[in-house]
């Protein structure tokens, strides 16, 4: 099983970042009022959207929940995103 680098800056988690952000533009909502449902501050959305922070599980799965995704669709999404594809 080939390793994955647990790097702020590593493809998936600039992949994961650009997912975050395609599923909130589709939402058709802000950075704020994102960050205003999930109880942080507009910054904390905007540096993970910029790769500039590491997100665990638990903020992934919340995220999704706020924008109306699916947990399960959003990990097919980036995956896709992972293997070079567009599924979008």
């Amino acid at each position: 099983m080939k390793q994955t680098s647990n790097c702020i800056y590593s493809k998936e988690n600039r992949i994961l970042s650009e997912c975050l952000k395609v599923m909130r533009k589709r939402s058709h909502m802000t950075q704020k009022e994102l960050a205003i449902q999930l109880g942080y501050s507009q910054a904390y959305v905007s540096k993970y959207e910029r790769g500039q922070m590491q997100l665990g599980f638990v903020d992934v799965r919340k995220i999704c929940r706020v924008l109306g995704t699916q947990l399960e669709e959003f990990v097919v999404q980036y995956e896709t995103n992972l293997k070079g594809g567009k599924k979008e």
